[in-house]
């Protein structure tokens, strides 16, 4: 464990992370950290999150998986349940 570092808070209670600590931990503009208080101490966590792309990349990949044989659905066959929705809607 590094040794304490005395770092101020801002009038808008902003803390500035040593860059040395920053380039160490890749710590970019934007990144997510969480925070903790255990008794008097704060503890800061750097969060991992997956990039959207990827996530979106998966969730296509299982409404693929789930057409199985049947590949996707053509825009007028969408159109058409749709419509058959809207009717039954209609009629009940």
């Amino acid at each position: 464990m590094e040794s304490e570092r005395d770092i101020a808070v801002g009038t808008k209670g902003q803390i500035v992370i040593p860059l040395q600590l920053r380039r160490r931990l890749k710590i970019a503009p934007k990144s997510r950290l969480a925070v903790y208080s255990i008794g008097d101490k704060l503890i800061m966590t750097k969060l991992l999150l997956q990039p959207l792309v990827d996530e979106l990349r998966e969730l296509f990949k299982e409404i693929d998986e789930g057409y199985g044989r049947k590949g996707r659905p053509t825009q007028k066959a969408v159109l058409k349940e749709i419509q058959a929705y809207r009717q039954e809607k209609r009629a009940g």
